[in-house]
């Protein structure tokens, strides 16, 4: 009976902590918490509850008939409506109404809306995080609660001065990005007008520090606004850059040119005749769009985007030692990143490899990757060689206090940096006078790839529609940015239509942004005069 008593007199609250603030990396708030009121009841106080649920309902934005149900219960405690306006809360507790009361809590708020949303993701109505950084940083960001115990009398009204503290609130630790709002928030703007303009279903946009793995600007289409996440559909929360996997289609061919460069197999000036087809274990291959027969050299095979060009040298190559490469890059692999739900690539392994393999992952089918995979393999080439680990934490933020998280950064040398030189201009190519036109710039030298590749249906297996891409590097004579493009069945098809300009537009900012000074390619974009060719 004494523990019994004891129980009923006494109760234990905690003190739930703030949640630690996210900045962008120039100190720009992204998420922040801010005070607001909790109100709740205690139904054995309230002698009049049709009067009360009256007096209050309208202020509380509910129903009569709501309240009236939560104050005429036989608990001792519920709640009435969590995280309102504190105005809101300061007129019911203006009220004075015995039996309800009004609490402080604490209300994640996001004051750039959906600006870089899925990468920020969200917490619930408790402040617990359930999608990206604030879920990965839970732990980090969420402190530790207090404990207070109260002691109460008969009726539940707390005893004056029994008041006692166990355990001290620690609120959490902020943490600091390595996104840039301005980036973001052009990458993000850019983004949407394309997937309206072409009509597309979604799209992808990553732009990365080739020098260090800084995540400068992550975002998906269709977006969501954290503040309203009852709002949110689960397709537009998620991080399409982590989470999906796609096939390249030809922006594999980077991959693959960089392979046959680093076995010594061709090099940029290598002439070989390229027929209109090729034929690999009974299977005929062509390019996408109907080509005659001509002798080519790599850099036109490359700058074209020719299927027949780049079998015949995959095929020279053997599929060994290609495996090998692709391996040695990173293809099938996960990047790391801090962030969850990333998911792997996939490269089917040498034994499971049929007759045509060799064929079509040279081309960027039956291989799949996520756009942040795609993005640190170009990355390696733009830095001469070293793989990078990209990373979305800068810096653990305590009070006015940067600790630097030392995460991400360059690794071990995957290329050589000769195939990296040799890979830039074949890239360069590409947008000078080959599939990636669109993506030229008259201020800056472009370096890229096109892709157009084929939607691989998750039920039944099998194809419907094409996915478009552009990924490339800037500027070409000291590459500091690399950025990926994508866009999911756009109207035309083709990544050097409807993702290289995006691109463009998007590296133009950025690279004025940060303070690159402008460097004129030695030729002159015709995008203005819409030319651009579209056999990928």
């Amino acid at each position: 009976y004494k523990e019994m008593a004891q129980g009923q007199r006494k109760l234990t609250v905690q003190e739930i902590p703030r949640r630690g603030t996210i900045l962008d990396r120039n100190g720009e708030i992204l998420a922040i918490s801010r005070e607001v009121s909790t109100v709740f009841a205690n139904p054995f106080l309230i002698k009049e509850p049709l009067e009360v649920a009256e007096e209050i309902a309208p202020l509380l934005d509910l129903s009569e008939k709501e309240v009236l149900k939560n104050i005429s219960g036989d608990a001792g405690f519920t709640y009435l409506a969590r995280k309102v306006d504190s105005k809101v809360g300061k007129k019911v507790k203006d009220l004075k109404i015995e039996g309800i009361g009004v609490c402080v809590e604490s209300k994640r708020s996001y004051p750039l809306g959906s600006l870089a949303s899925q990468v920020m993701g969200a917490v619930d109505i408790d402040n617990n995080g359930i999608e990206g950084i604030e879920l990965h940083y839970e732990d980090m960001l969420r402190g530790q609660p207090g404990e207070v115990v109260v002691e109460r009398d008969a009726i539940g009204k707390a005893i004056p001065g029994s008041t006692h503290r166990i355990r001290e609130r620690e609120d959490g630790i902020g943490v600091q990005l390595t996104l840039d709002k301005e980036i973001q928030n052009r990458t993000e703007s850019a983004l949407a007008k394309a997937v309206d303009r072409y009509g597309a279903k979604s799209g992808t946009v990553v732009v990365i520090d080739v020098n260090n793995g800084d995540v400068l600007a992550m975002s998906s289409r269709p977006s969501f606004d954290p503040n309203h996440i009852e709002k949110a559909e689960a397709e537009n929360m998620r991080n399409r850059s982590v989470t999906d996997l796609h096939e390249p289609g030809s922006a594999m061919k980077i991959m693959t040119a960089a392979s046959l460069f680093r076995e010594g197999i061709t090099d940029p000036s290598s002439v070989i005749y390229v027929p209109s087809e090729v034929t690999v274990a009974d299977t005929v291959f062509k390019n996408a769009e109907s080509s005659e027969s001509k002798t080519m050299d790599f850099r036109r095979v490359f700058a074209e985007s020719s299927n027949v060009g780049t079998i015949i040298w995959a095929l020279r190559m053997g599929k060994e030692r290609l495996y090998k490469n692709l391996l040695n890059l990173g293809v099938g692999e996960a990047t790391d990143i801090d962030f969850p739900g990333e998911v792997k690539g996939v490269l089917p392994d040498l034994s499971n490899w049929s007759g045509t393999s060799i064929a079509t992952i040279a081309i960027g089918q039956g291989v799949s990757l996520t756009p942040l995979q795609l993005t640190c393999m170009v990355a390696a080439v733009a830095n001469g060689g070293r793989k990078v680990y990209p990373h979305l934490l800068k810096a653990k933020v305590s009070g006015e206090e940067f600790e630097d998280a030392k995460l991400g950064g360059l690794g071990e040398e995957i290329l050589d940096p000769e195939t990296c030189k040799r890979m830039i201009e074949i890239m360069e190519e590409v947008v000078r006078s080959g599939t990636g036109e669109k993506a030229a710039s008259n201020e800056y030298r472009f370096a890229g790839k096109t892709g157009t590749a084929n939607k691989i249906v998750k039920e039944g297996g099998g194809y419907s529609g094409y996915i478009a891409n552009f990924v490339g590097l800037a500027p070409v004579d000291k590459p500091r940015l690399v950025c990926l493009v994508m866009l999911d069945e756009p109207t035309p098809i083709w990544g050097g239509e409807t993702a290289a300009p995006v691109f463009r537009e998007i590296m133009e900012f950025s690279l004025k942004y940060l303070g690159v000074p402008p460097n004129p390619p030695p030729y002159t974009s015709s995008v203005e005069a819409g030319s651009g060719s579209s056999s990928e």
